[in-house]
């Protein structure tokens, strides 16, 4: 971040306050023939919000595997089917622009995640393993599917925690190697 922070001008005012409006959308909501979703985006909100709106919250725009854009593969790509960075800066130049990052947790297509199964740093440690025996039965979530995934490994089958499904892996800040 620290690297990037250098582009974007200090703000005049607070980050939030009651007079901000903001539109929270996935990226590829709206479309148009032949336009990428945030080229069609981008155009929307200057014809038909200027003047209403002053921020947008764009929903995961990462390529992903599953859940509506929540299990990233990459974190650093916009997803070719909704556009490029470059959408991404132009309606980031007329609107505060927000985006969700999922730090939570990634796929289990994610390189990080290839790390793990290969041993190879640093991806080997970013990942939650737990003995399958370990009693999970308070843990409260909005799933159904088991929490604790069994991983085929170069070490052997380990089991990794997915607080959502087992393409979504937790990731593992307690190792401060994220």
């Amino acid at each position: 971040m620290t690297e990037h922070r250098q582009h974007f001008p200090p703000r005049d005012r607070e980050r939030w306050n009651q007079e901000d409006a903001i539109l929270i959308t996935y990226g590829g909501s709206i479309r148009a023939e032949g336009e990428a979703p945030l080229e069609t985006l981008g155009r929307f909100l200057d014809q038909q919000l200027p003047g209403t709106i002053n921020s947008v919250h764009i929903l995961p725009i990462f390529p992903y595997s599953s859940d509506d854009g929540f299990a990233v593969i990459d974190y650093r790509k916009v997803d070719e089917g909704l556009g490029s960075w470059q959408e991404m800066k132009r309606i980031g130049k007329d609107f505060n622009l927000m985006l969700d990052m999922v730090i939570n947790h990634c796929s289990r297509e994610n390189l990080w995640f290839i790390d793990f199964i290969n041993n190879v740093a640093p991806g080997r440690d970013y990942f939650i393993e737990m003995d399958p025996k370990t009693d999970v039965s308070q843990v409260v979530r909005p799933r159904t599917k088991p929490l604790l995934v069994p991983v085929h490994t170069h070490g052997g089958i380990k089991y990794v925690w997915a607080t959502f499904s087992e393409d979504q892996i937790d990731l593992n800040y307690a190792t401060r190697k994220c």
